[in-house]
This record gives structure tokens, C-alpha cells and sequence, in this order.
């Protein structure tokens, strides 16, 4: 580890656990608060979208505002604005706060995720892509502990989804103010931040773009209805909803640390990932074992462990000298997935079935898959 950015190091891995713990804990109370604002299935998948809405517009601006001001600053700002975001969803009273709070997560964390990671693409090529893939697994621990946790609390402490949102908004704003006095990586200037025109004139990041949004759609697809699944299947338990999410959290975050450990092709990772989710969300909604969902459950975050730190760590690789703007345009594939994916679930789950919508996602990562053969073709990478 470099030594004088340790302490970044530690402070981006502290951002992503507590994202990690914002985003598992929402997969499992995202049912009371649909319950709570009485909206149905597909409004509760719209709920989702409602956090990405931000988040397509956000990242790009403050990547190209990064490169030529600091990330450092920008990454300050949003982390107290994600931390607002949670406020205002804790307090909220009408379904209308609730959104307004919704769009503030969704620009901070996306801006949070992309920068930080920017930051680490900073350190180095290969250093880069590790320690993104460390701060991905801390996303991932995150998302572990806080299901689980939460659901003790509702149990035994009469706790309410609200207490998420609490914990959440008091770590972002704490976190803000120790960013903004940690010094960061020095990144190779310009005299003019790249575009996102730039970008997408060559195949492979415009591959790379598309397959982000496509992975962010099956990590929401997934990840938020779940718990849906598990309450409409005849042969399994309801109330191991949230086993489900920390296997699957538990085997994206095992992952994540092995790959942050070793040196692997990104286009031979990629492929052969999405090719796997795809036979795993075939299989998932035929079993008839709870026991069988949750282990299969954990496997599908094992296979999504790396896809987002390797396509993110790719492209900044493309364009290391604006390596802010460069993950910022492929977070805005991030927040497309979100607002698409999450909707789109919501209405084929109330109007076909969940089975058909989960059938979709396995469609979808076939897709990934062809697309990242222009990532294992390209010798470059």
C-alpha cells in the first residue's frame, strides 16, 4: 500500500462499506416503505428508478468538474450531499419528500462511487484496479452486515426502516468532513477535460458503456426484488428474504477481495462472468428449495463480484488523464441501468410474471457477454 495515501485508501473503503450499507439495507426495507406510502409493485420499482434519476446526470458533471478542479473538493460536496439525501428520507412524511431525498442519494452516492474510485485509478494502473476492487468489496461487506442487521433491530428493538437512513446520513456527513482534509493522488492535467464525445469514438469504451448499464440493470433487477421472489414462490420460506441478500452480498464481497489480490485479463473475466449470471438467473426461479435459493443467491454474487470494478477500471485505463470524467460518463450508464431496470422489473412482475422478469435478466447478461468480447479482443487491455 502507498504509505502517504493510506489514508485515502481507508476513507474511499469507509465511503463504499457505508454505501454498501445504504444499498443493502434499502434492497430489504424497500417493501415496508412501498408498504408505508401504499404503492404497489410496479410504483415500488419506480421508487428504485426515482434514486437514479440523479444519478444519469451527475457523475459526468462532476468527472469533467474533477479533472479540472480537484477531485478532491467535488468528493467532499457529494458526500454531505448523500448524507442530506438520507436525512430527508428519514424525516420524510409524504411520498414527495421521499423522492426529493431519493434524487440527493442518487447523485451522492453515484458521484461518491465514481470519484473515489478515480482517486484510487490514480494511484496506478494496476494499483487502481485493485484497490477499486477493495473498495468494491467493502461496498460488498457493507451490504452484508446491513440486512441482517437491520432485520434484528426491526425484531428486537421494534426498529423502523427509517433507522437505515439515520445511521447512513451521520457516516456521510462525518466522512465528508474528513475528505475534505486528506490529501489526494496528483493526476495528470490537461488544458481541457475530455468530453464525453471523446469517449465514445472508440468501440470499446462505447462496449464498456453499454455493458455498465446492462450490469447495473441486473444488480437492481436482482437485488431489489429478491425479497418479492422469495414471498411468491409456493416452496420457499418469505422470511429468508434476507439471508438471500447476505449470501449474495457475502460471495460479491469474497470475491471482489480475491480479485483485489491478483492480477486477471479484464475481457476474459468479463465474458466469462456475465455468461455464468445468465445460467444462474435461468435456473433461480425454478428451484424449489429455499435452502437451494439462498446458496444460488450467493453464487450470483460471487459472478457479479467483478464486472463493475473491472469495466469502470477499464475505461479509466483508456483515458487515464481524465480518469474523473472518464468514470463519471460510465457511473451515468450506471444511473440508466438503475432508472430502466428497476421500472421495467415492477412491470413485468405485476402484469406477466416475476418469473418472465427474472428470465429477462438472464437475457440481458447474455447481451453483457457478447459485448465484452470487444474488451477480450482488444490486446491493449
Amino acid at each position: 500500500m502507498n504509505k502517504k495515501m493510506s489514508r485515502l485508501i481507508f476513507l474511499a473503503c469507509a465511503l463504499m462499506f457505508f454505501y454498501g450499507f445504504f444499498l443493502g439495507g434499502t434492497q430489504l426495507v424497500i417493501t415496508d416503505i412501498a408498504a408505508e406510502f401504499r404503492v404497489g409493485t410496479a410504483a415500488m420499482g419506480m421508487l428504485v428508478s426515482a434514486q437514479y434519476a440523479a444519478a444519469v446526470i451527475a457523475p459526468i458533471v462532476a468527472g469533467v468538474l474533477a479533472d479540472r478542479f480537484g477531485k478532491k473538493p467535488l468528493l467532499a460536496i457529494f458526500s454531505a450531499v448523500f448524507g442530506a439525501g438520507c436525512a430527508l428520507i428519514a424525516v420524510s412524511p409524504v411520498l414527495g419528500v421521499y423522492i426529493v431525498g431519493a434524487c440527493l442519494t442518487g447523485a451522492g452516492y453515484s458521484v461518491c462511487e465514481s470519484l473515489s474510485s478515480a482517486a484510487l485509478s490514480d494511484l496506478g494502473e494496476t494499483e487502481g484496479m485493485r484497490y477499486i476492487n477493495l473498495s468494491q468489496g467493502l461496498l460488498s461487506v457493507g451490504a452484508v452486515i446491513s440486512p441482517i442487521l437491520l432485520r434484528q433491530l426491526i425484531l428486537h428493538l421494534d426498529a423502523q426502516w427509517r433507522t437505515l437512513f439515520v445511521i447512513c446520513a451521520a457516516a456521510f456527513l462525518i466522512l465528508a468532513g474528513l475528505l475534505a482534509i486528506t490529501r489526494f493522488p496528483d493526476a495528470i492535467r490537461t488544458q481541457q477535460a475530455a468530453g464525453s464525445g471523446r469517449f465514445f469514438t472508440t468501440a470499446i469504451f462505447l462496449s464498456l458503456f453499454v455493458s455498465i448499464i446492462l450490469y447495473v440493470g441486473l444488480e437492481n433487477g436482482f437485488g431489489y426484488f429478491v425479497d418479492t421472489l422469495f414471498d411468491s414462490q409456493n416452496h420457499w420460506t418469505p422470511g429468508l428474504s434476507a439471508y438471500a441478500l447476505s449470501a449474495y452480498w457475502m460471495g460479491m464481497a469474497l470475491s471482489r477481495m480475491v480479485c483485489s489480490l491478483r492480477d486477471y485479463h479484464p475481457g476474459k473475466m468479463l465474458c466469462t462472468c456475465f455468461v455464468i449470471i445468465a445460467i444462474l438467473f435461468v435456473l433461480l426461479p425454478t428451484l424449489n428449495s429455499s435452502m437451494l435459493a439462498i446458496l444460488l443467491c450467493g453464487l450470483v454474487g460471487v459472478t457479479y463480484g467483478p464486472v463493475w470494478s473491472t469495466l469502470v477500471a477499464t475505461a479509466a485505463a483508456r483515458f487515464p488523464e481524465q480518469s474523473a470524467a472518464a468514470i463519471g460518463v460510465m457511473s451515468t450508464g450506471c444511473g440508466l441501468g438503475g432508472v430502466i431496470y428497476p421500472t421495467v422489473m415492477g412491470l413485468m412482475a405485476e402484469r406477466i410474471t416475476l418469473h418472465a422478469a427474472f428470465w429477462m435478466l438472464a437475457g440481458t447478461a447474455a447481451v453483457g457477454a457478447l459485448l465484452c468480447t470487444t474488451v477480450l479482443k482488444n490486446k491493449k487491455s
